[in-house]
């Protein structure tokens, strides 16, 4: 049994025939409208030219659209057009053959075609997306499946006019069955400002709208075996149930937090950068949200059976398998053994944070060793601080006997088998060693070294072991952070070291390094202390790259106001999510989402904070591109950042000049003074290695 992505209209994509959808926006149905077939113009079997001047039919477009190289958006065909203004031709191209409209050009319309020459890919480029006087109009028309609209689209950072975009989708109109009920869709804040513009006749259609249509979502590409389980968060998360990795799990909302299991369907929508698909995708683990996903029939047929489950790109399968096939799937497809850094026990210096290094992994963990590399990246600012060797964390355990108990924990059968008694017996585990004895000499120790640097701040206590923030394994939320600060005696420095020190074994922390193979006597817990941030304006996460389509290099930020999670929202609370095209002329912004937390048409971050946030997230990724950027492979660093209101030192610039005086220049002159606004602060970045561990052909 196969499952589509959506359920489409077969009507619209097999006959000739009518079609309608709408949009529900509170009370108001807003109507894509109908559109009919006329007469087709490809033969079904012909070999499909690289372009044709008219869409006579559905199946016209269908045969030569493919799915957009932007997946932000799910359950989408497109095909490039291009008007060539010298002789005011329509084209639609095949877009299997020119999923980029220069090479088209280059082929057709050049001067081997009788026509003026195309320059070569860079001038093309600068002239035919950003110069007034170019020759060709370039773009896109796609249908989204979801809420059945056909749009016309432009780059996100196409300058075009609005009377170019009219003047375009007139041309279509006369050429495409669909004419009629074209809408034009804005690809970024940049695009949108023309639609102010256009004509009253040219309807629009915005992302956001798109969105609404979504009832799915593939988070994170895949296939595995198991039994398709229906389960409810809440008793997961008070544990009446438990999961297995064997498990495809049908939840009815998106857990913060979920052990390893073999596939994830939410019947609530996620984000991308949401924790549970950082742990789909840390652990090669299919992923998805489908609307509606807990009463589906089809799903709720296959209930307490062996599936196989596969995520593609832009549609899922679910289908009956038998425990044979998936126990050969299992034993074909066993997770590789991650390889951590051998714990290097000899260093025992508080250091300080401008002194590590991505090489201190061994000593100072990943999270620690990779803060001291932000904190050296100039432009961007990063919290002072210092880590505590994973030194201490074996002399804890061993000063408090928690080591004996560790290895007879390992030695048995009850707490490997039975996932039941190795949640209590971590429990316990933890319960002693938060309250266990903590060495009063490192204590004071830790207590002068803060006295020294952060004289009556409150500061985090993170955790940083050599088991996570790696490459190939984010190890994302499996340890705890806590608070402390001197001479507080509900938050006091010692509780908090231990508590940390107890999170190397929680219980997800564990299950996910037995899936991975790692060794738990190999890992060990360091701590990285800096100040925390109690009032911060605004949060969020962010990828150096886009994961949607790395053809068009955009920063894919998530951001939300004051100090809501992004990764681990209430029920209910979404963020911002936008595509940041920094690169670009004029930096164009595509709004994905909004958030929930503020009023319609508000954004979480400024246009200037926007900008900020740009700058220090390119100043990331060339940094750490020496470590992690490999040729031919996905490329971006996932990054954790805050907006803390506080003081900077910023330049006022004015000309000054005698108005008597005629042959003055005006020259500058600076002064420097403080400013109070809301400052950008990284304080975590790590590998993001794109959609899955185990890429799909």
């Amino acid at each position: 049994m196969r499952l589509r992505v959506i359920i489409l209209a077969l009507c619209g994509f097999l006959l000739s025939c009518g079609a309608a959808s709408s949009e529900e926006t509170g009370d108001i149905v807003v109507d894509y409208g109908q559109w009919t077939d006329g007469e087709c113009t490809l033969v079904a079997g012909d070999e499909l030219p690289d372009f044709v001047a008219n869409y006579g039919c559905q199946a016209d477009f269908e045969a030569m659209a493919t799915r957009p190289l932007d997946g932000s958006i799910p359950g989408a065909r497109s095909a490039k057009t291009v008007w060539d203004t010298y002789d005011d031709t329509l084209y639609f191209l095949n877009a299997e053959k020119y999923p980029i409209h220069y090479y088209f050009c280059a082929d057709h319309l050049s001067i081997k075609n009788g026509k003026p020459p195309v320059p070569d890919l860079g001038t093309f480029n600068m002239t035919e997306y950003y110069s007034p006087y170019r020759r060709f109009w370039l773009g896109a028309i796609t249908f989204y499946e979801g809420p059945q609209v056909w749009t016309y689209e432009i780059a996100p950072y196409d300058s075009s006019s609005a009377e170019m975009v009219a003047q375009t989708m007139g041309q279509i109109s006369q050429h495409a069955f669909f004419g009629k009920v074209l809408h034009f869709h804005p690809t970024s804040e940049g695009v949108a400002n023309l639609v102010k513009d256009l004509p009253d006749d040219i309807p629009v259609v915005t992302t956001d709208g798109l969105y609404k249509g979504v009832t799915f979502l593939p988070l994170n590409p895949g296939e595995s075996f198991g039994q398709l389980r229906f389960l409810k968060v809440a008793n997961l998360e008070s544990g009446k149930d438990f999961v297995t990795p064997r498990d495809v799990v049908v939840l009815d909302q998106v857990p913060n937090d979920i052990p390893v299991v073999a596939g994830i369907i939410t019947d609530e929508l996620q984000t991308p950068l949401a924790h549970i698909n950082v742990l789909s995708q840390n652990r090669g683990t299919p992923n998805m949200s489908l609307a509606g996903a807990v009463d589906d029939v089809a799903l709720r047929a296959l209930e307490g059976q062996w599936v196989r489950f596969r995520v593609d790109p832009f549609d899922y399968h679910v289908e009956a398998a038998t425990k044979a096939e998936a126990d050969k799937w299992w034993d074909e497809h066993k997770p590789p053994p991650i390889k951590v850094a051998e714990l290097d026990l000899s260093v025992t210096d508080l250091r300080d944070v401008e002194e590590l290094t991505v090489n201190d992994i061994s000593a100072f963990g990943g999270k620690a060793s990779h803060f001291g590399e932000l904190y050296r990246i100039e432009g961007v600012r990063t919290p002072d601080g210092f880590a505590i060797p994973v030194h201490y964390y074996k002399e804890f355990e061993k000063a408090n006997g928690f080591d004996v108990i560790i290895d007879a924990l390992l030695a048995s059968e009850l707490f490997q088998n039975d996932i039941a008694y190795r949640e209590v017996a971590l429990a316990a585990l933890r319960e002693d060693m938060e309250d266990g004895w903590f060495d009063p000499a490192l204590e004071l120790e830790i207590l002068q070294k803060i006295g020294e640097k952060f004289p009556g701040i409150k500061l985090r206590f993170r955790s940083s072991t050599n088991a996570e923030d790696l490459d190939g394994f984010t190890g994302a939320g499996l340890y705890t952070s806590k608070s402390g600060q001197p001479g507080n005696a509900a938050q006091p420095i010692a509780k908090a070291i231990t508590k940390v020190y107890a999170s190397l074994w929680n219980q997800r922390a564990f299950e996910e390094r037995s899936y991975r193979g790692i060794d738990h006597r190999g890992v060990g817990m360091a701590i990285l202390v800096h100040r925390s941030f109690p009032n911060e304006a605004s949060n969020g996460v962010a990828l150096t790259n886009n994961i949607f389509d790395p053809t068009q290099p955009a920063f894919y930020i998530n951001a939300q106001r004051g100090d809501i999670s992004v990764v681990r929202p209430p029920l209910g609370i979404l963020p911002d999510q936008f595509l940041y095209f920094y690169a670009y002329p004029n930096q164009p912004i595509t709004y994905l989402a909004h958030s929930s937390m503020i009023a319609s048409g508000d954004s979480v971050l400024t246009l200037e904070e926007t900008r900020e946030l740009g700058t220090a997230l390119q100043a990331i990724h060339l940094n750490f591109a020496s470590f992690y950027a490999t040729p031919g492979k996905f490329y971006a660093m996932d990054i954790e950042f805050k907006f803390d209101p506080g003081w900077t030192v910023e330049e006022e610039c004015v000309a000054q000049c005698d108005e008597d005086d005629k042959n003055c220049v005006e020259l500058p002159v600076c002064t420097e003074h403080d400013v109070y606004k809301n400052l950008l602060w990284v304080k975590q970045a790590r590998p993001h290695y794109g959609w899955s561990a185990s890429p799909l052909e």
